[in-house]
C-alpha cells in the first residue's frame, strides 16, 4: 500500500507535462519557421541588420564614454594643479605671519619694542594688524591699522590656544573690522609663562582680500572656484562672495566626510554656498590647520560634450528608425509579394475552374495567337483545347460562331486600342436552341503604348437573355398600366378641380360686390369652407400620386400651430355632430417637414380616432424629445388589440368593423399614413389599451423658426396703366369666373374658350399685355401651345399664367421652357391677383421710363 502510494503522481502531473511538451513543441515550430521557407530568408538579414545596430551604437556609446573619460581626467588633472597652488600660497602666507608672531611673542618676553612698519608682512599688506591679549583674554598691546577692541575670552582663536594648548598656529573664525569693515583672519600663538602655564595671545590680522587676489590670476572659468577652509571645515577664503561666506560652516557637507577619509583627491557634488554642480580637487596642508579647495562647474566642463551627445544620439536613432522602417518596408513587400503569388495562384485554379471561358492571345505576333485557354472555353465553342492553342484568337472565333459580321466591332475595337463587347450566336450541336454568348475583349498596352495582349472572356447568356425578353415584356404591361394610370390621375385631377376652381373665382367676385355685414359673414364662411375642400383635394390627389411614386416632398421650416389648427378646423364638426371634445394644445414648435403631408398624417390619426370613438374626448399635443418634437393625438375609443398594432397600418385592415361598414372607411388611412411616414422619415408609433383608448404619434424634427416672409406691398384696387389680359379656358363657368373677377381687378378682358378664338381675338380687339390660359383646351390643345401661338402671332414674348389641375412635373419643365409661370387649380383670388401683378410688374416699369 505504501510502495503504491510512493509511486503514484499527483492527478495533475500528466497536465503540467503535457503543457511543458506543447510549449517546447510551439518553440521548435518557431524555429523550424525561422529556418525554412520565408522564415529563413528572413533570418541572415535580420541578423546582419541587428548586428549592424548594435555596432553603430556600441561606437557611439563608446565614443562617448572615451569623451567623456578624458573630460573628467582633464579636470581633475587641472583642479588637482590649482589646488597644490591654493595649498602652497596658503603655506607660505602662514609660514611668514607665523613668523612675524614667533619675532613679536619674543620682543615681549623681553620687553622690548618692535617696530612693525618695517616688517615686510605689513608692507605688502599680508598683515594688516597685531595684538597681544593676557591670560584673561584683555588687550594688552596692539599695533596697526586695524585692532579689535574689546576681551577675546570668547572667541575661537583665544579658547583653543588656552585650552588645548597647540604647538603651531591657531587660525580663528574670520570677522570684518569695525573701522574699514574688510574681512580679517585671525591667525594666534599662545603665550607661556615661565613655568608652562597659559600666559594669553599674540594675534596676526590676515586680509581676506590678500587671498582672493590671488585666487583671481589662477585662470579659474568664471564659475570655478578656489576656497581655503580650516581642518573643521570653516571657510577662510574664496574666490567669490568671500565677505558672505567666510567664516561659514560646511563640516556636515559631502566635501569634509571625504577630507576626513582622504586628505587629498576629489568629489562631485553640488556646493552648499552657490547651488552649482562641481568637480572638486582637495588637500589638507600638513603644517597649517586649511583645506585647500578648488572646483570646476560640471556644466562648464560637460556642456559641449552633452550637446554633441545629444546631437549623436538623435543621428543614430534617426539612423536607427530609418533603417528599422527600411526592413519594415522589406518585411511588408516581401508578405505582399508572398500574399500576391498565393493570390495568383489562387486565381489561376479559380480561373480554370470559372464557368466563364477565358482566352488570352499575344498580340505582339501575327495573328494574335492565343496562349491560354480554360476549360469553360472550350465547352462554350465546342472546340478542344489543342485546336485553339496556337491558333489566332479572331480566327478561333469565327470557326466557332461562324459569322464574321458579328466579330468587325471587335476588330474595330481592338485597331483603336478599346474595350468591346460583342454578342454572338452559336448553333446548338443537337436539338437545343442556339445558345447565345457574350464576348467581352480587352486589349492590353504596354508603357510605350503598344498593344501586348487581348484578354477575352466569353459567357453564356442565353437564360438571361430569355429572362431579359420576359422581364421586357413584362415591364412593357406595367408601364401601360402606369401610363393608364397616369392618364386617369390627371383627368380625375383637371376634372375634380374645375368645379372648385369655379366656386372660388364666383366667390371672389361676389365678395366684391356684396356689402351687407352678414352676407359678408356667410360669404367668409363659405370661403373657408372652399379653402378646407381645397386643401383635403389637393391632399387626396397628392396621395394618390403617391402611390404612383410621384410625389416628392417639399420639407421647409414653419410652425406646426398652423397645420394642428388646420386639422382641427377640418374635425370639429364631425366631433360636434358625434357629440365628442376635440381639444388641442398650443404649441409655438416649428418643425421641418412637408406640411401638408405632415397635415395628411395627423389628419388621418384624427379622422381615425373620430370613427372609433362614441365618447369622451379627443386630444392633439406635443412633447419634446431631444431634437425631435413627438406630436400625439388621443382618443378614448374602443382601443387596439396588441396582436392587431402593427396589421392595422396594412391596406384594408380595421379593428371592430368585421361586417365592413362602408361608414367607417375602407382602412385605407393609416395605410396612407405609413407610406408617408416612411417617405419623410418621420417615425410613426401607435399605443392602445382595448377599450380605453389609443394614442398615434409621429415624431418631426424640430427648428428654428424661419425669418418673417417680407410681404408684397398691397395692390391697387385698379392697374395703374390701360392693361388688357387674354383669358384661355374651354370651361364656360371657370371662364366666366375669371372674366368677371379681372374685370372687377380693372383689367380689360379677352375671354376665348379655344386656342383659334384666343387668335382670332388678339388680332381683332386691343393687344393683349397677358395671357391666363387653362392647360386641358379642346380639340386636345393645350394652354402651352395656345400661350406660343399667341406669342408667335403677336411677334412679342407676353407673359404668360399656365392655370391647371394637373400637377405632373412635366407641367413645370413646360413652364421653365416657355418662361412662363404655372399656377394649380383650385387657384385662391389672392394668390392669382398677385400673380397677374407681377407679371405685369416690367410693362409697369417701362410705362415709368417712357413717362
Amino acid at each position: 500500500m505504501l510502495a503504491s502510494v510512493c509511486c503514484s503522481r499527483p492527478p495533475f502531473a500528466d497536465g503540467v507535462a503535457g503543457g511543458r511538451s506543447t510549449a517546447f513543441g510551439v518553440y521548435v515550430k518557431r524555429a523550424l519557421w525561422l529556418f525554412s521557407g520565408f522564415g529563413g530568408r528572413l533570418v541572415l538579414p535580420a541578423l546582419a541588420v541587428v548586428l549592424a545596430i548594435a555596432a553603430l551604437w556600441w561606437i557611439l556609446l563608446d565614443r562617448l564614454g572615451r569623451e567623456e573619460r578624458l573630460l573628467d581626467l582633464t579636470v581633475h588633472e587641472k583642479t588637482a594643479v590649482v589646488a597644490r597652488l591654493v595649498e602652497e600660497h596658503a603655506i607660505s602666507t602662514f609660514r611668514r605671519v607665523d613668523d612675524l608672531l614667533l619675532d613679536l611673542i619674543a620682543n615681549t618676553e623681553r620687553n622690548r619694542t618692535m617696530r612693525l612698519d618695517t616688517r615686510r608682512a605689513f608692507e605688502e599688506g599680508l598683515v594688516v594688524g597685531v595684538r597681544v591679549y593676557d591670560s584673561a583674554g584683555m588687550l594688552t598691546m596692539g599695533g596697526g591699522r586695524a585692532t579689535f577692541q574689546g576681551s577675546v575670552s570668547d572667541r575661537d582663536e583665544f579658547r583653543i590656544a588656552r585650552d588645548s594648548a597647540p604647538r603651531g598656529l591657531v587660525i580663528g573664525m574670520p570677522y570684518a573690522s569695525s573701522e574699514t569693515q574688510d574681512v580679517l583672519i585671525p591667525v594666534a600663538r599662545r603665550l607661556e609663562s615661565a613655568d608652562g602655564t597659559f600666559a594669553g595671545i599674540a594675534v596676526a590680522d590676515i586680509p581676506v582680500e590678500s587671498f582672493v587676489r590671488y585666487y583671481r590670476v589662477l585662470g579659474l572659468p568664471p564659475d570655478g572656484a578656489a576656497a581655503l577652509l580650516r581642518t573643521d571645515g570653516v571657510i577662510i577664503a574664496r574666490n567669490v562672495g568671500s565677505s558672505s561666506v567666510s567664516g561659514r560652516a560646511t563640516a556636515s557637507s559631502e566635501l569634509w566626510q571625504a577630507v576626513k577619509q582622504n586628505p587629498i583627491g576629489h568629489i562631485r557634488m553640488v556646493s552648499l554656498v552657490d547651488g552649482v554642480e562641481r568637480i572638486l580637487a582637495f588637500r589638507s596642508a600638513p603644517d597649517y590647520p586649511v583645506i585647500a579647495v578648488v572646483g570646476e562647474s560640471v556644466e562648464a566642463v560637460f556642456g559641449s560634450w552633452r550637446d554633441n551627445a545629444r546631437l549623436y544620439i538623435g543621428w543614430a536613432v534617426a539612423t536607427t528608425v530609418v533603417i528599422l522602417l527600411f526592413i519594415i518596408a522589406f518585411i511588408v513587400e516581401l508578405q505582399w509579394r508572398r500574399h500576391t503569388d498565393r493570390a495568383l495562384r489562387v486565381r489561376n485554379r479559380a480561373l480554370a475552374w470559372s464557368n466563364d471561358g477565358i482566352m488570352i492571345a499575344d498580340a505582339t505576333q501575327p495573328g494574335m495567337p492565343i496562349v491560354y485557354v480554360n476549360p469553360a472555353l472550350e465547352k462554350l465553342l465546342g472546340m478542344p483545347m489543342p485546336g485553339l492553342m496556337g491558333s489566332g484568337a479572331l480566327t478561333a472565333l469565327e470557326r466557332a460562331t461562324n459569322d464574321r459580321a458579328a466579330l468587325q466591332p471587335l476588330r474595330d475595337a481592338i485597331v483603336v486600342g478599346r474595350d468591346a463587347r460583342v454578342e454572338l450566336a452559336r448553333a446548338a450541336d443537337g436539338p437545343e436552341e442556339p445558345r447565345c454568348l457574350e464576348l467581352s475583349a480587352s486589349p492590353v498596352r504596354d508603357h510605350d503604348n503598344r498593344l501586348v495582349s487581348l484578354i477575352a472572356t466569353v459567357r453564356d447568356i442565353s437564360d438571361h437573355k430569355r429572362a431579359q425578353a420576359a422581364m421586357a415584356d413584362a415591364r412593357r404591361e406595367a408601364d401601360l398600366a402606369n401610363v393608364a394610370k397616369s392618364k386617369f390621375l390627371a383627368a380625375a385631377s383637371h376634372d375634380l378641380r374645375q368645379p372648385v376652381q369655379s366656386l372660388m373665382l364666383l366667390m371672389e367676385v361676389l365678395s366684391g360686390r356684396v356689402t351687407d355685414g352678414m352676407t359678408r359673414n356667410v360669404l367668409g364662411t363659405m370661403e373657408r369652407a372652399l379653402g378646407a375642400l381645397k386643401m383635403l383635394l389637393d391632399g387626396l390627389l397628392d396621395v394618390s400620386r403617391l402611390e404612383a411614386g410621384a410625389v416628392v416632398p417639399e420639407v421647409e421650416a414653419f410652425a406646426l400651430s398652423e397645420v394642428m389648427e388646420r386639422v382641427a378646423a377640418n374635425s370639429r364638426s364631425v366631433a360636434v355632430q358625434k357629440g365628442l371634445i376635440l381639444h388641442i394644445v398650443p404649441s409655438r414648435a416649428h418643425v421641418r417637414s412637408d406640411p401638408m403631408l405632415l397635415g395628411r398624417i395627423l389628419q388621418n390619426f384624427v379622422e381615425n380616432a373620430l370613427r372609433y370613438t362614441d365618447r369622451g374626448r379627443i386630444l392633439i399635443g406635443c412633447r419634446r424629445r431631444g431634437g425631435n418634437l413627438r406630436i400625439e393625438v388621443w382618443d378614448t375609443g374602443i382601443g387596439i388589440p396588441a396582436d392587431r398594432q402593427d396589421d392595422i397600418f396594412q391596406e384594408f385592415v380595421q379593428v371592430g368593423n368585421a361586417s365592413r361598414n362602408r361608414d367607417q372607411g375602407l382602412g385605407l388611412g393609416l395605410a396612407v399614413v405609413r407610406r408617408l411616414s416612411v417617405m419623410l422619415g418621420h417615425p410613426v408609433t401607435v399605443r392602445s389599451i382595448p377599450g380605453r383608448g389609443s394614442v398615434f404619434s409621429v415624431e418631426v424634427p424640430l427648428a428654428a423658426p424661419p425669418p418673417a416672409k417680407v410681404l408684397n406691398p398691397a395692390f391697387t384696387p385698379r392697374p395703374a396703366f390701360s392693361t388688357t389680359v387674354l383669358v384661355i379656358e374651354d370651361d364656360g363657368i371657370v371662364r366666366e369666373g375669371l372674366r368677371a373677377m379681372l374685370a372687377e381687378w380693372g383689367y380689360t378682358v379677352l375671354a376665348a374658350e379655344s386656342c383659334a378664338e384666343a387668335l382670332d381675338l388678339a388680332h381683332r380687339g386691343p393687344t393683349p399685355d397677358l395671357i391666363v390660359a387653362d392647360y386641358r383646351l379642346r380639340d386636345g390643345r393645350t394652354g402651352t401651345e395656345a400661350i406660343r401661338e399667341v406669342r408667335l402671332a403677336l411677334g412679342r414674348i407676353l407673359p404668360g399664367i399656365l392655370v391647371t389641375g394637373d400637377t405632373a412635373p412635366a407641367r413645370a419643365q413646360e413652364a421653365e421652357a416657355g418662361n412662363f409661370r404655372v399656377m394649380h387649380k383650385p387657384v385662391i383670388a389672392a394668390d392669382l391677383r398677385r400673380a397677374v401683378a407681377e407679371a405685369l410688374e416690367p410693362l409697369l416699369r417701362e410705362h415709368q421710363t417712357v413717362a
